[in-house]
């Protein structure tokens, strides 16, 4: 299997960075880019463009792969795994608060790569679908991601609002937001998720869909 997946390994260990390309030739994936501190990695990501990060958490600097996946976020919403062999619990904490698509450890080996990777890729594809299913009693319904406006929770409900009617299932907006594509779907409240290509209208306070107001509690605000 040849795969044109574009790849960007972020390690300042040179050797390391070497045998972990290698590994990725072996495995198929030939379109790989190296980088060894922040600077270069930012410089790829802008030249390159990967569509995935290999980042180290610990480089010269303790916390240098941390705040290079603060930025990743911050900026480019690309996927990224850590590769770490650290056990330092607070520095852990930290890599984790940066929600990584996954971790390889070290010692690296080859299945845990495969592992890590398949999985960022498949659920990459599966972002790229444009329905999400839901359960309506005993059937399962199709709906298409462009025709909802905004999702509501409910107790342990949902409902849907769509372009043409309203759907209430059994479901979390965790679960939703999870299942649906973060840069058109974004949380505004705790009971709130809007699709922000229907927004016709956005005060500090509130989004406006048509004539429906949805509120915005504080850090939660959409960016137009």
């Amino acid at each position: 299997m040849i795969s044109e997946f574009k790849i960007l390994i972020v390690d300042d260990e040179v050797l390391i960075a070497e045998f972990l390309k290698d590994e990725l030739k072996a495995l198929g994936y030939n379109n790989i880019e190296m980088a060894h501190n922040h600077a270069q990695c930012m410089k790829q990501i802008e030249e390159f463009c990967p569509e995935l990060v290999l980042l180290d958490i610990r480089m010269k600097n303790e916390r240098e792969g941390i705040e290079i996946a603060e930025e990743i976020n911050e900026k480019h919403k690309i996927p990224f795994i850590f590769i770490t062999a650290h056990s330092d619990r607070e520095i852990l904490q930290q890599a984790l608060n940066t929600k990584p698509a996954g971790y390889i450890t070290k010692p690296i080996k080859q299945i845990d790569v495969y592992a890590a990777i398949r999985l960022v890729e498949s659920n990459m594809e599966k972002s790229l679908e444009n329905f999400i299913i839901v359960k309506d009693g005993y059937s399962e319904i199709k709906i298409m991601l462009d025709t909802i406006l905004y999702v509501q929770s409910d107790d342990n409900y949902i409902h849907i609002y769509t372009t043409s009617k309203k759907h209430t299932v059994r479901n979390s907006l965790e679960w939703f937001r999870e299942n649906t594509p973060s840069e058109t779907f974004h949380r505004t409240h705790r009971s709130y998720i809007v699709n922000v290509d229907k927004i016709t209208k956005s005060t500090a306070r509130s989004v406006f869909i048509g004539t429906d107001e949805i509120p915005v509690s504080r850090g939660n605000q959409v960016k137009l």
